[in-house]
């Protein structure tokens, strides 16, 4: 069966199997506003493409199966899936003994009347995982990260990154399974609104660049963004290797329709083609690439294949978990043993180029979200400064560093949080709360209005 959008699900239950979205009080779609406008929009990891209204809570929260069934089968929990993200939600979140849930515009939403049995969340991770030994790697302590795909009518698809992991049940061993919706088409650069001054910092000759941020931040669209813009340079053609957990942008779109380019990109996903991000960084190197993409920065092992990869020539991209540039070199010193800790921050900085932290905030006027984002260029002069101190000192000097506003001059790029922050506050972007959320009182405090 092909339902009304196309969707090949086969469930009885489908909503879109009627001929329009106005399913009835019970019915997720009908219960918001601008859903078939919010349809249309292609979701970019967090970075919303269109502006679309927040639905109103009480109303969304009927948001679920029309004549919802006694038991959820895998039918279901496709339709369920494939309506949520028709309807703008980035993300889906099932546990065990719980009520779905979804996210639109960083507000979580209930999506169903009944909570989910273990066993119709098992069933749901035999589908996602394609196999019945999920269950057992879950069982053996085992974190599963993986992507799934939904296939469309004429053709289409539609991809999600997928965590599982092992949680406690009300009976025992229960799982959480976490969806993300993923773009079928890549970024560009201005859907991601990176200022195009940026570029140049972004895109060194070699060394490394850090785009940070927390889980959902948008970090890996604004690095696919940046990943487009080298394949589509003519004028530079680039062989890029990418090592991601797992593949999130397969850049079919740029590659099988960008005719003239001499740019190629491989991708390998860890625990699939790779028994690590290391693994595949050292792999890399034996394959003369001119940029490298390392999907997070998670361990110390990553971190010393890159710097090394970076110290020999090449342009390492990475991504990794930190609140602005101070928290994210101190996250990296962490990992560095003891022993090696002084021999590997001189690495660390002697490699590094750019560090950009991002964060999605809510607009306030509920039309979705926008990205602020703080960055620091690694010129020699704060190379210099920070090879003077202690190691301990450095995030103490970043911090200092980050106050002091600089231009793309030949004193480097440098933008604070708050920086970023306070413009977007001054035009009624952003509300009050959310500029102190980011910044702390001290800022509002400090006259931005």
């Amino acid at each position: 069966m092909v339902c009304g959008r196309g969707f090949r699900c086969g469930s009885r239950h489908c909503l879109f199997g009627r001929t329009a979205l106005d399913v009835g009080s019970r019915g997720f779609a009908a219960m918001m506003d601008g859903t078939a406008r919010m349809s249309s929009r292609r979701m970019s990891g967090g970075l919303e493409r269109a502006r679309a209204v927040t639905p109103d809570r009480d109303r969304l929260e009927a948001f679920m199966l029309d004549e919802e069934p006694g038991r959820i089968a895998e039918d279901d929990f496709r339709c369920l899936l494939m309506s949520s993200v028709l309807s703008g939600a980035s993300d889906m979140t099932i546990q065990s003994d719980m009520q779905p849930r979804v996210e639109i515009h960083g507000v979580n939403y209930r999506a169903t009347r009944k909570p989910w049995s273990p066993s119709e969340v098992d069933q749901v991770l035999i589908e996602v995982y394609g196999g019945a030994n999920a269950r057992t790697e879950i069982n053996g302590r085992r974190v599963l990260d993986f992507s799934y795909e939904l296939h469309l009518a004429n053709g289409r698809r539609q991809r999600f990154r997928v965590n599982a992991t092992g949680i406690h049940g009300r009976d025992g061993q229960g799982v959480e399974i976490s969806l993300r919706a993923l773009p079928s088409a890549t970024p560009e650069l201005e859907e991601v609104q990176l200022n195009p001054a940026l570029l140049g910092a972004l895109c060194p000759p070699n060394g490394i660049v850090i785009i940070a941020g927390a889980t959902g931040s948008g970090k890996s669209t604004t690095l696919a963004a940046i990943t487009r813009s080298h394949l589509e340079n003519l004028g530079r053609p680039v062989k890029i290797i990418d090592i991601q957990a797992p593949i999130e942008f397969t850049f079919r779109d740029v590659t099988s329709g960008f005719e003239g380019s001499s740019s190629m990109i491989g991708q390998s996903e860890v625990g699939r083609h790779l028994a690590s991000f290391s693994d595949g960084v050292r792999s890399a190197l034996r394959r003369k690439p001119n940029i490298i993409i390392v999907g997070e920065a998670r361990d110390f092992a990553t971190i010393s294949a890159s710097l090394e990869a970076a110290l020999t020539g090449h342009l390492v991209y990475t991504t990794t978990h930190a609140s602005d540039v101070s928290d994210t070199i101190r996250r990296l010193l962490s990992t560095f043993p003891a022993a090696e800790r002084e021999a590997r921050a001189f690495d660390l900085v002697s490699g590094l180029r750019f560090c950009m932290v991002q964060h999605l905030v809510p607009r306030h006027d509920g039309t979705g979200r926008v990205p602020v984002r703080e960055w620091l260029q690694f010129t020699p002069r704060v190379k210099e400064n920070l090879l003077n101190l202690d190691v301990n000192d450095w995030p103490g000097e970043l911090v200092r560093e980050m106050t002091v506003p600089r231009t793309l001059d030949a004193n480097g790029m440098c933008q604070s949080l708050t920086q970023a922050v306070d413009p977007l506050l001054r035009e009624g972007v952003i509300s009050r709360e959310d500029a102190v959320r980011l910044c702390g009182p001290a800022f509002v405090q400090q006259g931005a209005s």
